[in-house]
Order: structure tokens, then C-alpha cells, then sequence
């Protein structure tokens, strides 16, 4: 296989599979490329390191205010120009995508959910005073929601 014959994310093509004569006379099959009569062996999943950890824990840590201020100027000026507050929600929507896809380690999803539960609480209990700009986030209970898929999305990752 050549780097010709990759294609984006990883994945690679085999090509066409070459028949094999069974154990019997006419049947055909199309075994893994390699020729191996065994399934295919599911990828092992090596250990992240603790570098891949803590790069996951800071964007989550940074990309969850980053997203919650995108979200509540985005709201703030939707109603005023409608442009710049779809730009703001769309770049919220970008910012939390990023932390879901978890590509460094499920603890940018981890902590970005983790912050965002404990901002819900600390929001409805009155302990902290929030800008004006995250009142009507949190008023409306999404990070809530938003929190809660973020930490079942990095325990399925684990």
C-alpha cells in the first residue's frame, strides 16, 4: 500500500480482496487483506501519556470559558446584529466540537463537563456573581445538558 492509496482520518485502502478457493470445490472467500483466515484483530489501544492528559485537561479547562462567553455574547447579540451573534454561537459550537472529539485524551471532555456542571450549581445556588453577558447560559439550564453528555461522552472514551 502506498501513501497514494490512504485517505484522511486514517483510514487506508486495501484494495479489492482477493478470492481464495474453500475447503470445498465452489466456494469462494474473501479473507482480510494479508491473507490471514482469522477475523481481523480489533486495534489495541496503547496507554496515553501524561503529557496527552494534561494537553487534554487545559483545553478543556480553557476552551470551557472561551465557550461559555462565545455562547452568551452569541445570545446577547442576536437580537441586535444577527450576524455577529451567529458567529458567536457558531464559534461555541466549534469550541465545544473540539473538546468533544477528545482526540487528546477523554480529559478535555472530562473537565470541560466537570466545569460546566459545577458553574450550573455554583450559578444556581448564588454563590458566585456571574457577568452579565453568562446569565441568560446558565438561566436556561443547557449546561446542564451540555455538561452531563461531555462527561458520559469521556467515560465512554476511557
Amino acid at each position: 500500500m502506498t501513501q497514494q492509496d490512504d485517505f484522511l482520518g486514517g483510514l487506508h485502502y486495501d484494495g479489492p480482496p482477493e478470492p481464495q478457493v474453500g475447503p470445498t470445490p465452489g466456494n469462494v472467500r474473501y479473507y482480510p487483506v494479508g491473507g490471514s483466515t482469522e477475523g481481523a484483530a480489533a486495534p489495541v489501544r496503547t496507554g496515553v501519556s501524561a503529557w496527552w492528559q494534561l494537553g487534554g485537561f487545559l483545553l478543556g479547562a480553557l476552551a470551557t470559558p472561551v465557550a461559555g462567553l462565545a455562547w452568551g455574547y452569541g445570545l446577547d447579540q442576536f437580537d441586535e446584529v444577527r450576524v455577529r451573534g451567529l458567529v458567536a454561537l457558531g464559534l461555541a459550537g466549534l469550541v465545544v466540537g473540539v473538546v468533544g472529539l477528545g482526540k487528546l485524551s477523554p480529559a478535555a471532555p472530562l473537565t470541560a463537563g466537570v466545569i460546566a456542571l459545577t458553574a450550573s450549581v455554583l450559578y444556581e445556588l448564588g454563590v458566585v456573581a456571574f457577568l452579565p453577558v453568562l446569565r441568560p447560559v446558565f438561566a436556561s439550564g443547557a449546561p446542564i445538558l451540555v455538561g452531563v453528555l461531555l462527561v458520559l461522552l469521556a467515560w465512554r472514551r476511557r
